[in-house]
């Protein structure tokens, strides 16, 4: 019975590989406070050190904000307070005015 149950997980693996890993989620958020390129990178460092996170994108939106990606394996999710949180301990000027989770 083991075996059979061995072969069955194995056979559904290579027929349905998504089965087994999480789909990435992306979340978009806006921005205030982002200054200059200094201020993207150290957000990028910031919230890139939570767990799950893949990818970070900053890109501007407007004369004063700013439009953030963050794309996930799905294995966490981030919350606007948990984001918030990260930067403010790092007592950072950011405001997340925004928060949305987009698939």
């Amino acid at each position: 019975m083991k075996t059979h149950f061995i072969y069955l997980l194995a056979i559904l693996s290579f027929a349905f590989p998504s089965l087994l890993v999480a789909a990435d989620v992306t979340y978009v958020a806006s921005m205030t406070g982002i200054e200059c390129n200094e201020c993207k990178k150290t957000i990028a460092r910031t919230l890139g050190g939570l767990p799950g996170v893949k990818t970070i994108r900053i890109s501007k939106t407007g004369e004063k904000s700013h439009r953030l990606t963050v794309v996930t394996d799905g294995s966490k999710d981030i919350s606007k307070e948990r984001a918030v949180r990260a930067l403010k301990g790092k007592k950072l000027h950011y405001t997340i005015v925004s928060w949305s989770k987009s698939n």
